[in-house]
């Protein structure tokens, strides 16, 4: 192939992709790749983000600091009309230690960044301090903000 057939293969590519060439789009499919690359490593690691409290799985019964139990019925009590507030909407934490909460019931809670199943256990140990907030389907107020500070 010379360069006559290359440069005439260029300019059809370039007139059927909107005045884009080959190696634009070469380029910027692989920036896109690099930058996607980048963002998955970031959530898979938690990021650099110093405000999000480090976490442990807590393995022992005798190693729980905070323990709530959403029973059964609770979201039909909600359906209901129910006012429901099992968890406090701001829970102060020191590093080290841990919250569980236990559902009893029959769907699913959201408690902050953390989702509960129907019959589920949620154990969490923090290692560093940080916050955590988001809804909560089991306080009137709608939210929980986790505070994690320092020993």
């Amino acid at each position: 192939m010379n360069s006559d057939q290359i440069s005439a293969d260029d300019d059809a590519i370039t007139a059927s992709h909107g005045g884009m060439s080959r190696r634009l789009i070469a380029a910027v499919v692989a920036i896109v790749l690099a930058v996607g690359g980048v963002v998955a490593v970031m959530a898979a690691t938690g990021g650099d983000d110093p405000q999000r409290p480090g976490v442990a799985a807590a393995v022992d019964d005798a190693d729980i600091d905070h323990d709530y139990l959403i029973p059964a019925g609770t979201g039909a009590r909600i359906d209901d009309g129910e006012v429901i507030d099992i968890l406090p909407a701001e829970l102060v934490m020191t590093v080290g230690e841990t919250i569980r909460i236990v559902n009893d019931d029959d769907r699913g809670h959201t408690v902050g960044v953390f989702y509960v199943g129907p019959g589920e256990e949620l154990r969490q140990t923090f290692t560093a301090p940080g916050e955590l907030s988001g809804e909560c389907s089991v306080h009137s107020s709608g939210q929980f903000v986790l505070r994690v500070v320092a020993a």
